[in-house]
């Protein structure tokens, strides 16, 4: 019996010590389960941070398995991928998500590194997406790994830099266009000195400076100017001022020939409107200068003799009026009138009293001074204006004029070959002078045309100078 009690009293003891040790690993196992809830909240809060984290990055975040499956995708990488979220990305392979080269291209790259454990940096893609939209990224790929080493597939990084690649396609556009424009475009620093930095073809061709050559003069060489309208110098001063400048220059090319040039100057800004750099453009206008030049020069030269016409000669008459009343010259003005014209146009062509008419121009040309002017009026009427220092006494002056007109009468008077025959040029001349006969340029013109006319009438081939009509003015003769 006292065994029996001693037995159960063992058994007893034996039950309590395992209770007591269920109740110690019970509350190791709380403990345990306490410590896990708390850490699974703590990982929670963590994953939620690192997911708030990456879901607010611009540049695409996303895991994909061996097989190339997306496992976790940020919502850039969703967006731009084109789908509303990044679960919708989860599962899915690049292969259905993008056109197939595209999409096979990433994969390739993906296996490749998967393969050779060596991560790909920064490498620029084309990205096409689902709705056909073209962009640009930077991507960063690495492989991932287990514990035991081996790979379990790819973490990626991708930056959109597609407005960096169209800026630097429109540099490259602008680049571009300003190699092949046909104006020459300099570029200098707004730095001491203002180094020119850059020169484009055109530049060299029009002025026949290299790049180093212009970096070598400067920029004051963009500016200077041979002709005496200072343009060089506005120019410079608007420089100064870090001002828009335009100005025409006459500038030297390397060989020294002179050439005109509109030069513009414009200023580059920063964000502050400070001045960064100076942009000259040269236009070389010589060959319109030359035009307009001679465009002007027809408007006042008579097209067959290349004599001063009409209107070139009605504004000297005015000028040398001016001088008279200034220094009190003598303006005598001879209308002279070749001799049966139509009779050679008649009887040897048209040709012919061209050539005539040239032949005229040029002996009575080589009869006046440079200060003298000879024009042609029209058809067979020519004009001589010629100025003298009033004569002692002043009745010399008929003395003067008389003999200048009858060397040309002289010179005429040479045989011209008109279809092989021999041909006597004549003609008859009437003479006015400022300011007895007339006080303006029209009132000169008419009266030494009356005279020319009284020479005409008297026979041809001789000089009147003009006196008032005591009778009806003479009739014109054929």
């Amino acid at each position: 019996m006292e065994e029996s009690l001693a037995d159960i009293q063992r058994q007893l003891a034996a039950s309590r010590a395992e209770a007591a040790e269920l109740r110690r690993q019970n509350e190791v196992l709380r403990q345990e389960l306490d410590e896990r809830v708390a850490l699974d909240e703590h990982l929670a809060g963590e994953r939620g941070l690192l997911r708030t984290l990456i879901d607010n990055m611009p540049d695409h975040i996303y895991v994909k398995d061996r097989s190339g499956r997306f496992i976790i995708a940020n919502d850039a990488a969703a967006r731009d991928i084109g789908v509303a979220s990044p679960q919708e990305l989860v599962g899915k392979s690049d292969l259905e998500l993008y056109p197939l080269d595209c999409g096979q291209c990433f994969f390739t790259d993906e296996q490749n590194i998967l393969q050779s454990g060596q991560p790909l940096i920064d490498q620029v893609e084309e990205n096409i997406n689902r709705n056909g939209v073209r962009r640009w990224f930077s991507t960063t790929k690495f492989p991932f790994y287990d514990a035991a080493g081996t790979p379990q597939g790819i973490v990626g990084i991708s930056r959109d830099i597609t407005q960096r690649i169209d800026a630097l396609e429109a540099v490259r556009l602008r680049n571009r266009a300003i190699e092949l424009s046909a104006d020459g475009i300099a570029i200098a620093g707004c730095t001491p000195g203002m180094p020119v930095l850059y020169v484009n073809p055109a530049f060299e061709r029009i002025t026949g400076f290299t790049q180093e050559e212009a970096q070598q003069r400067g920029v004051d060489a963009l500016l200077d100017d041979e002709s005496a309208a200072e343009g060089g110098d506005g120019l410079r001063d608007a420089l100064q001022r870090q001002h828009e400048g335009r100005a025409v220059l006459r500038s030297l090319r390397k060989d020294g020939e002179a050439f005109w040039s509109d030069t513009r100057l414009a200023v580059v800004r920063d964000r502050t409107g400070s001045a960064t750099h100076f942009v000259f453009t040269i236009r070389d206008i010589s060959e319109a200068r030359r035009n307009e030049e001679h465009m002007a020069l027809l408007a006042t030269r008579d097209a067959l003799t290349g004599l001063p016409n009409r209107r070139a000669l009605m504004e000297r008459l005015a000028q040398s009026i001016s001088m008279c009343e200034r220094n009190g010259t003598q303006l005598v003005v001879a209308f002279i009138d070749l001799d049966r014209l139509k009779y050679v146009n008649d009887t040897f062509g048209h040709e012919a009293g061209d050539l005539m008419l040239k032949t005229v121009a040029d002996r009575m040309g080589g009869c006046v001074r440079k200060s003298d002017t000879l024009a042609r009026l029209g058809g067979d009427e020519f004009v001589l204006a010629t100025l003298h220092q009033t004569p002692d006494p002043p009745a010399g002056l008929r003395g003067l004029v008389d003999g200048m007109l009858a060397k040309i009468q002289e010179v005429l008077a040479l045989p011209l070959m008109l279809a092989s025959e021999p041909f006597c040029i004549t003609c008859s001349i009437g003479v006015a002078v400022y300011a007895q006969d007339g006080h303006d340029p029209d009132i000169l013109l008419k009266r030494a045309d009356a005279a020319m006319y009284v020479a005409k009438k008297a026979g041809r081939n001789r000089v009147a100078w003009y006196s008032p009509p005591t009778g009806p003015t003479p009739a014109e003769c054929p």
